[in-house]
């Protein structure tokens, strides 16, 4: 082997292994020592790695340190720099037969990581970017590479791969001025911003970046030909290759998703045999003189997304190659790290600039394009920070830099460190600094910005939100749009939402349903709920206007863009469906954690519909309801009054109005909130007089106890129970139950009443809760209109 450091010796070994001696372990009691042989050594490398890594992870989380910085310490603790310094660990360790074993994992680990990252992008979204996104995405990766370029060439007689390599400085400057679309993404998720405003802006724009990636790695595979003739016959490749994954594989794809099942997993012989075409195209990109990566994401791109394919392959595959093998690569590149190799000064000086050049130009360059568009600095600012994290991509392309000898021990240790550094500080400044507006609670503004149906006009449209899971909600929710009484004068306009929940959704979509554009695209899941709301459209007794969404995206992530929509469009009212009981062990997640998120961070009143049946025939000539309301007092017991008043001009809906009075004092703080009530039921009452479809009933309770079995009296009666999700003043009432209560997004009432041994679990509930805390008795309600 050559002489020189251990890293280099390593690089290109020659290893003679005889496999019967050097492979297997022969027990305790043989002779020999197991960390002589190359599976225990790996065994060990694959625990160390994990353990260690998540041992810092729980130290330095509290300091809101990523998941990669974490990984990469474990790495150098690993390596030369820390448990390396002594000789014979690392001759155990790290001997040439278990580097071998070792690099081809850790290969395999990070192009099976890219694969599956690939398949959760959405390439759609290019079609959809804006010139603001454009705008961006041009000036962070031009305004950089300039930069670099500028001072590479000013510096480069100082190091020595940059003085030696005439296209080095180049191919260094590409990969500082690219933010890419893998690392981004995982960054956002960790930090629970991917459907944040800024974190979409800064997925669309590494998408971009990801295409012009893409370029330049075709671009440089034909470039390193020895020739003309072969730099043609090397591009004319790829692009067989390419046409060969959409026009070929791709079809295939679909035909497997045809053959499968509706609400079925795909077979476990696709999956196998897709992962193998995986690494197939990836010894074909490789033999063109490419690397395996390129493979990787044609192959994660041109399978679609979601079930059953996408989502089957991402659950079989996610948690065994991200937990599992990637650590893997993390070891490799603590391997490659001595820290103890930084010893010139002047030259770590100069290549830290070089680094922290890419970084001011990305700064610069958002900068500049806020300037233009009216976004805040501070915005702009944490948009660079986020375009500025760097991961696996980066750490690829050291590796290879170092094998190509461009790289020393120094400038790749300091490289190394740069990424820990600047990631270090750049995560928790983005986590501290950046609040996205519908997670920010502010109880000054509640007056000035919260909508409720209390204080929404009867004159005029009312827009609603009503958000469904499936076809099973349909009949229920356009029940309750036709009960809302649309009129000429008060017309409904419902912003219908499809929740699709794909875990295998990277960015959350929130895009508008086109039907004139499904007639020959292949049935989705859509287009029965879409033609079932307005085909209610067409037929509803008043005059009720459909727009379709559909939101696409994990159930966590779901709340964000529809918070936003509400916001656009000044709702009152977001509708939504209370979870199934089977979703609770989904693997997609739970239908209910949207519900608590809508509830949390909306700014108008949301409403939670549990479905018990709730089927009404509505044609032209005929609908009826029979509505029982539930009122004991509060900001959220006042909406529900406030949606029994719009009912009540309808003709075909009975209404029964129970108000139950509690004895009892009125805790500190809700006095005010005892005279909104009773104004408020006056107004009602009053509102009502003649009219035979409503009736109100009163009632004086002592405890908790009366008032439950006045709810039972309810039973086998109605269609419908509308009831407020907090009571308000009964402060008491509500502490005595809250212990008992198994879903509290219901409220006390709301739980008791959608329990299945409830009036034998038959009867439909609308729980509805007002936006504000509690102590928000500010906030006052107009009369109703009669």
């Amino acid at each position: 082997m050559a002489s020189g450091s251990v890293n280099k010796t390593v690089l290109y070994p020659q290893v003679c292994v005889l496999y019967n001696k050097n492979m297997h372990y022969q027990g305790v009691f043989a002779s020999g020592n197991p960390l002589d042989y190359i599976v225990p050594v790996f065994m060990l490398q694959v625990i160390l790695s994990v353990v260690i890594s998540r041992v810092i992870y729980i130290v330095l989380r509290p300091l809101k340190q990523p998941k990669l910085v974490c990984n990469i310490l474990a790495g150098i603790i690993l390596g030369p720099s820390v448990l390396g310094r002594n000789k014979s660990y690392m001759e155990r360790m790290f001997a040439p037969k278990e580097m071998m074993v070792l690099g081809t994992m850790s290969n395999m680990a990070t192009t099976l990581y890219i694969f599956i990252i690939c398949i959760k992008m959405d390439a759609t979204m290019l079609s959809r970017t804006s010139k603001k996104t454009w705008r961006f995405g041009l000036s962070c990766t031009i305004i950089p590479f300039f930069f670099t370029m500028i001072l590479t060439e000013l510096l480069r007689h100082f190091l020595p791969g940059f003085r030696d390599s005439q296209f080095f400085p180049i191919q260094f400057s590409v990969v500082s001025s690219l933010s890419y679309f893998i690392v981004i993404v995982h960054a956002l998720d960790e930090l629970d911003l991917l459907s944040s405003e800024l974190g979409q802006l800064s997925t669309s724009i590494t998408l971009l970046n990801e295409l012009v990636s893409c370029m330049i790695v075709m671009l440089g595979i034909t470039l390193g030909q020895k020739d003309t003739i072969h730099m043609m016959y090397s591009f004319l490749s790829l692009c067989g290759l390419i046409a060969f994954a959409i026009f070929v594989i791709r079809p295939v794809l679909h035909w497997i998703i045809k053959r499968t099942p509706r609400g079925s997993p795909v077979n476990e012989g696709y999956v196998i045999a897709i992962l193998l075409w995986t690494l197939l195209l990836g010894v074909t990109t490789d033999a063109l003189g490419g690397s395996f990566s390129p493979a990787a994401m044609i192959m994660g791109l041109i399978i679609p997304d979601g079930p059953p394919l996408g989502a089957t392959i991402i659950q079989k595959s996610e948690l065994l190659i991200s937990e599992f093998f990637l650590p893997l690569f993390f070891v490799r590149i603590g391997y490659f790290t001595n820290l103890s190799a930084i010893q010139d000064w002047t030259e770590l000086v100069i290549f830290g600039a070089l680094i922290l050049v890419g970084y001011l130009g990305k700064l610069v360059g958002s900068c500049l394009v806020s300037s233009t568009i009216n976004m805040r600095k501070s915005t702009a600012i944490l948009l660079s920070l986020i375009l500025s994290l760097q991961g696996v991509n980066e750490l690829l392309n050291g590796v290879r830099w170092k094998h190509q000898k461009l790289l020393d021990e120094q400038n790749f240790a300091t490289f190394v460190l740069s990424i820990v550094i600047l990631n270090g500080i750049i995560t928790p400044i983005i986590e501290i600094f950046y609040k996205p507006e519908v997670k920010t609670f502010d109880p000054s503004s509640v007056k000035l910005h919260s909508r409720s149906l209390g204080m929404t006009s009867s004159v005029g449209e009312l827009r609603i939100i009503s958000c469904v899971e499936d076809e099973d909600n349909v009949p229920s929710f356009t029940s309750l749009l036709e009960a809302l009484n649309p009129t000429e004068v008060n017309p409904i306009c419902a912003y219908v939402i499809h929740l699709v929940p794909l875990s295998t959704q990277t960015v959350p979509l929130l895009v508008p349903y086109k039907s004139h554009k499904r007639r020959f695209s292949t049935p989705n899941g859509s287009d029965s709920i879409m033609r079932a709301f307005l085909n209610y459209s067409q037929n509803s007794q008043g005059p009720v206007h459909i727009q379709p969404f559909r939101m696409i995206s994990p159930f966590k992530y779901m709340h964000e863009p529809i918070c936003r929509l509400a916001e656009a469009i000044r709702t009152p009212l977001v509708l939504v469906p209370f979870f199934k009981s089977q979703e609770v062990h989904s693997i997609e997640g739970s239908l209910r954690i949207f519900n608590t998120n809508i509830q949390q961070f909306s700014r108008c009143t949301v409403g939670i519909l549990v479905d018990r049946g709730l089927r009404t025939h509505i044609s032209v000539n005929s609908f009826s309801y029979n509505v029982a309301v539930i009122f004991l007092g509060g900001a959220d017991d006042r909406e529900v009054l406030a949606f029994a008043a719009r009912m009540s001009s309808h003709p075909n809906i009975a209404i029964t109005v129970l108000r139950i009075h509690l004895r009892g004092n009125c805790a500190r703080g809700f006095e005010d909130e005892r005279e909104l009530d009773d104004s408020l039921f006056r107004d009602f009452k009053a509102m009502n007089v003649g009219n035979a479809c409503v009736v109100c009933h009163e009632m004086v309770a002592d405890n908790s106890e009366e008032v439950m079995i006045a709810l039972g009296s309810l039973a086998n009666c109605y269609n419908l129970v509308i009831v407020g999700k907090r009571q308000g003043c009964n402060s008491q009432f509500e502490e005595g139950l809250i212990a008992w209560t198994q879903y509290p997004e219901l409220g006390v009432i709301g739980d008791a009443m959608a329990a299945p041994d409830f009036c034998g679990g038959m009867m439909s509930v609308l729980v509805l809760q007002h936006f504000g805390e509690r102590n928000q008795n500010s906030t006052r309600f107009t009369s109703f209109d009669c």
